[in-house]
């Protein structure tokens, strides 16, 4: 499900063992983890949410039946 025009408070990385642990801060939601998957979709999330971190954008996230961030885009 789509959440929008939220509010991104910080993001996180560890690339450390086989799968990369992404996660970021958003309003009204919490932390939530990037889905593992192949490292360049992780990375590509990861990226999108970290230039909205760095430049005072709000984001939209895909959260999946996990709970977890699969797609993201600047709001």
């Amino acid at each position: 499900m789509w959440q929008t025009n939220l509010t991104l408070f910080s993001v996180f990385a560890s690339f450390s063992g086989p799968q990369p642990n992404c996660q970021a801060n958003l309003s009204g939601l919490g932390w939530r983890r990037i889905a593992p998957g192949p490292a360049e979709s992780v990375t590509n999330v990861h990226v999108v949410l970290s230039d909205a971190a760095a430049n005072g954008r709000n984001v939209s996230v895909f959260i999946d039946g996990n709970g977890q961030i699969v797609a993201a885009q600047l709001a």
